[in-house]
């Protein structure tokens, strides 16, 4: 059993791992969250990954954890800025580090169709994006959903814009805007549908999460991949084309 730590333990993601980990060979040694008593302490000398799936706010918390320990990270963690990704290259010198916003290795096809479309179509076309969470879901719009803006603008070749939602007299639609939408309610695991635009036409593709067990398993493969790393910082593209190593 390969020794882990979850960093967010009580949250739905951390609740659910801990709860599937034992099943795929993961003996879960340590626990930490900010709604625990105990303080957080240190890492365990034995623990080989660490699975966070916290808050950007957490990250200074969990930097501290990680001194002195080589362990690996996957993060799942999402609404991340320059700070925060800049803490994860930093740790990613001592040790591999594995971060996506969303687990899901259908999502990465999502991308990379989104990608081929943008790279295809080029100015023929107009994008919007709508991404639907449950209720409790803090931070608009979805790490996804910009993930997919990323994947877009790389096919053009051209930075989009986006537009978080739209109200008022506006004006015509811009070249380079995309238009962003988040809706929140219900238990939804998580939406994503992306509507491409053309004169006379249009595509949608989607992706539909029917729960929360997809993203654990994505972070558990995502583990076993990333251990097997030298140091460096690692995504879900890394992980479906094997590379690193």
């Amino acid at each position: 059993m390969t020794k882990a730590a979850v960093f967010g333990s009580e949250g739905r993601m951390g609740r659910l791992l801990r709860q599937e980990a034992p099943e795929r060979g993961f003996d879960i040694t340590a626990c930490y969250d900010i709604s625990l008593a105990e303080p957080a302490g240190t890492l365990p000398s034995a623990v080989e990954v660490v699975f966070d799936f916290s808050t950007p706010s957490a990250f200074e918390s969990l930097g501290a954890l990680l001194v002195g320990s080589g362990a690996a990270l996957v993060s799942g963690t999402t609404g991340l800025g320059p700070a925060e990704r800049a803490l994860l290259a930093a740790w990613a010198v001592d040790r591999p580090v594995f971060h996506s916003p969303n687990m899901s290795l259908g999502i990465h096809v999502l991308g990379r169709l989104v990608f081929e479309a943008a790279r295809l179509l080029g100015d023929r076309a107009d994008l919007e994006i709508v991404e639907v969470h449950h209720r409790g879901k803090v931070d608009s719009p979805s790490g996804t959903a910009q993930k997919l803006l990323e994947s877009w603008s790389g096919g053009t070749g051209r930075q989009a814009v986006p537009v978080m939602g739209r109200s008022g007299r506006r004006g015509p639609r811009e070249r380079d805007e995309v238009g962003v939408h988040s809706v929140r309610g219900g238990d939804v695991a998580g939406d994503h549908e992306v509507h491409i635009l053309l004169e006379g036409e249009r595509m949608l593709l989607g992706h539909r999460a029917s729960g929360r067990r997809l993203f654990v398993l994505g972070a558990l493969e995502a583990a076993a991949f990333v251990m097997e790393r030298p140091p460096g910082l690692y995504g879900m593209e890394d992980m479906m084309e094997g590379r690193g190593g």
